[in-house]
């Protein structure tokens, strides 16, 4: 027997498989400044993989895929968009502090490029003054400026695939803006002037945030302080057709806002009885947070639409299948309004769950001043409220929340 054969042929077998395997392995090791806490996430489509960061900011990530894909890579509340390929080692590093301006990448120009277009995006004015102010021709040209220079970055990969993927992101996102600068075309220079200036005015302004902060006498006095610039912008333009009804536009902004101070001023704390509501399922069936009473219930208030909620689906699946044989009932209310799309989600996207159709902004938002999707809420077994706002699937804090109630 030639013994000496046989362990070319082992050594080259082993070789062949290491190496194979290691083809799909993607290796990510990464430095952070100012590290907000001791978590990474990197989330796919369909996984989420993590891994803890050191003492000094460091940390070594290695997962397995299939083929290339876009990914988030997600530290704290800070997240950002990567591109990767099986076999990758890549070395990324940043500053939370400022993070899509100090992001490097090696080994990764995909990933390089799409934090330079994020840049880019955010330096253009797409749906801002140029939209409002411009004249047709110079917005497309402002357009085409903001197309060529991403083109130039593009050019310089050697991606092929990667390149006519984020060629067509650009020609569509680009198509879009050009489609909304033409359906302005109608409007007068002046009512395009007063229509920017309300836009600037509430940019002055973070209601959202204000809800929260200020009592109710704080908040009417800021709410008065806008309504006041609102109308005087608009008192410029009294002769104008369109006076009227943009007065009562500002007059149903600000009853809306009234509205909104008032539900979550009278949402029920944590420890008091929740709310009920009732919306029906795939099959009509209604179904309350009632109907589950005797478990946990884990509320995600969502939509097709929304690309914050798609993105959460992953780790929601994965703590559904953690924690299906618990007492937890996990309860999905889709505000979409085309029930066509809702449903194509949840075959698309196999969700399981309770998955229920509001319809729309509706009892539920109202009653627990939902301003903003994804919203998750949590409520115990007697049907009374443990969060409003409850940590994200994403967020490891919500296994320790369950825990805490199921033990």
């Amino acid at each position: 027997m030639n013994y000496t054969k046989i362990s070319i042929s082992v050594i080259i077998f082993f070789q062949f498989s290491c190496t194979n395997s290691d083809q799909s392995n993607v290796k990510i090791r990464g430095s952070i400044i100012n590290k907000i806490d001791d978590m990474v996430y990197f989330i796919t489509d369909d996984s989420t993989y993590k891994t803890t960061v050191d003492s000094t900011g460091a940390f070594m990530m290695t997962f397995k895929i299939d083929s290339s894909a876009y990914i988030r890579f997600k530290h704290g509340p800070e997240s950002t968009s990567m591109y990767i390929k099986p076999g990758d080692k890549i070395a990324l590093n940043i500053d939370t502090k400022e993070i899509d301006e100090t992001i490097t990448y090696k080994n990764s120009p995909e990933s390089s490029y799409l934090a330079e277009k994020y840049i880019l995006n955010e330096k253009m004015e797409f749906l801002g003054e140029p939209l409002y102010l411009m004249e047709e021709s110079e917005y497309q040209s402002y357009v085409d400026k903001y197309k060529f220079s991403l083109s130039q970055k593009l050019n310089t990969l050697n991606n092929d695939y990667f390149k006519n993927t984020e060629l067509k992101k650009i020609n569509s996102i680009t198509e879009k803006y050009i489609i909304q600068k033409q359906n302005l075309s109608e409007k007068s220079k002046e009512e395009l002037k007063y229509q920017w200036n309300v836009i600037s005015i509430s940019r002055e302004y973070n209601f959202y945030s204000l809800i929260e902060s200020l009592d109710k006498t704080e908040f009417a006095t800021i709410l008065n302080e806008y309504n006041q610039k609102l109308l005087q912008s608009l008192n410029t333009y009294k002769n104008m057709d369109w006076y009227v009804n943009e007065e009562d536009k500002i007059y149903s902004l600000i009853n809306a806002w009234k509205e909104r101070k008032y539900n979550f001023d009278n949402m029920p704390d944590p420890g008091e009885q929740g709310i009920d509501f009732s919306y029906p399922d795939e099959k009509g069936n209604n179904y309350s947070l009632s109907s589950f009473k005797g478990n946990l219930v884990y509320v995600d208030v969502w939509a097709s639409w929304c690309g914050p909620c798609i993105a959460q689906i992953p780790a929601l699946q994965a703590l559904e299948k953690d924690y299906h044989d618990k007492k937890i009932t996990f309860l999905s209310i889709s505000v979409d309004t085309d029930r066509d799309a809702w449903l194509k989600m949840i075959k698309d996207k196999n969700l399981t769950g309770v998955q229920l159709w509001a319809n729309g902004w509706s009892s539920i938002t109202e009653l627990y001043a939902i301003f903003g999707i994804p919203r998750f809420l949590l409520f115990d077994e007697n049907g009374k409220i443990i969060s409003t706002d409850a940590p994200r699937p994403t967020n490891n804090d919500i296994r320790d929340l369950f825990d805490s109630y199921l033990n």
